[in-house]
């Protein structure tokens, strides 16, 4: 059956277990006309954030396969069907990019090329940190690499990281929080519909007006959710879309919620000390690596793809930051003004690595 990115029960779906007893579900999309075993056809990796599911990388998953990848894209842990672990441990990033690599094991992949996105990045990065003998070359949309803490590095919280260097992370002090989840809860829907719905991002564009920005500093998510449960107490609710996508996702997390998806923020001290503990070294430099920032990310602005602390883990060039997706914002994998613009600077990419002709920006430097 041929993916529809407009009908979810298209994509093929299983579930896995992998090495750590976790269950994940998986969108297991076969290459169009491969003859062959599926386990030697070349495999992407598609590892998606939050608040969002495998169907983040619904439009991405059909191009792939069309083109004659296999595409593997799991709902990450926490999310829509995939275990829920209660230890706030099993979300690091050590633990989930283990649970990757049991996951290429369980369905028979060997070496593969790595997508992410949001959280997903995160994933991805860590994940050739990790497994560097597993990944072929690396894409990153939106997501900057951030480099891993080393023996000395010290430990900054959330609040400090946000006060002092990164004020766009504001939003995540609130997701941290024990209480986010049964705060957001009761206005998922226009918790959606404002930040994430396509139809409503499609009606402001359509009419020429701002489309509205992710609340990123600090208070300012918690206040977008009190005034919305203000205007729902009160019947002013604004409506929400009649839109299949949308309701899509809202499914979804209505059955299996916020809280455990909103635990990947919980994990800052647990990275640090696990990195430090694994003493990872610089990524590696065969491996390439792509960035695509979006110009309007108010949450991973594209400056960050470029800072020094960045590039200097790529000291010979193997990191590209391509130019910014003008006025796209973060979801531009689904947003219709660039899903395709983005799936084609993806396929010119991993074309560029396995025909060979993938040349690092740089040489390594001498000094």
């Amino acid at each position: 059956m041929t993916p529809n990115p407009l009908d979810a029960s298209t994509y093929n779906h299983r579930f896995v277990t992998v090495h750590s007893g976790n269950r994940y579900h998986l969108v297991d999309q076969p290459p169009a006309h491969w003859r062959g075993s599926v386990e030697d056809a070349p495999t992407i990796l598609m590892c998606h954030g939050f608040p969002d599911l495998w169907y983040g990388w619904r439009y991405q998953i059909a191009a792939f396969a069309a083109r004659g990848f296999r595409v593997l894209c799991p709902s990450q842990l926490g999310y829509g069907g995939s275990s829920q672990p209660g230890a706030v441990e099993a979300y690091s990033y050590k633990s989930v990019a283990y649970d990757m690599n049991g996951l290429l094991d369980a369905v028979g992949a060997g070496k593969v090329i790595v997508f992410g996105h949001d959280w997903g990045g995160m994933v991805a990065w860590r994940f050739a940190d990790y497994f560097p003998h597993r990944v072929i070359c690396i894409a990153s949309v939106c997501t900057p690499y951030m480099p891993p803490a080393g023996p000395s590095t010290p430990y900054v919280s959330t609040m400090d990281l946000v006060r002092t260097k990164l004020p766009n992370f504001g939003y995540q002090a609130f997701f941290e929080r024990e209480d986010s989840a049964s705060k957001i809860e009761p206005v998922l829907e226009q918790f959606f519909a404002v930040n994430f719905s396509a139809t409503v991002r499609g009606k402001f564009i359509e009419a020429g007006r701002e489309l509205p920005q992710f609340p990123v500093r600090e208070g300012e998510m918690e206040k977008n959710i009190d005034r919305m449960m203000r205007e729902k107490q009160s019947g002013k609710a604004k409506p929400v879309p009649k839109d299949p996508e949308y309701q899509y996702y809202l499914d979804t997390f209505h059955r299996y919620g916020l809280h455990h998806p909103l635990n990947w923020y919980r994990t800052r001290r647990i990275n640090h000390t696990e990195e430090q503990a694994s003493r990872l070294p610089t990524f590696s430099p065969d491996i390439p690596a792509l960035m695509i920032p979006a110009e309007k990310d108010p949450a991973l602005p594209p400056a960050m793809a470029k800072s020094p602390a960045v590039l200097k883990c790529f000291p010979g060039g193997n990191l590209r930051v391509l130019p910014v997706v003008k006025d796209a914002d973060h979801w531009l994998l689904q947003d219709v003004r660039f899903r395709d613009q983005v799936t084609e600077m993806l396929a010119d990419f991993v074309d560029e690595v396995l025909s060979n002709k993938w040349r690092p920006e740089a040489a390594s430097s001498k000094l």
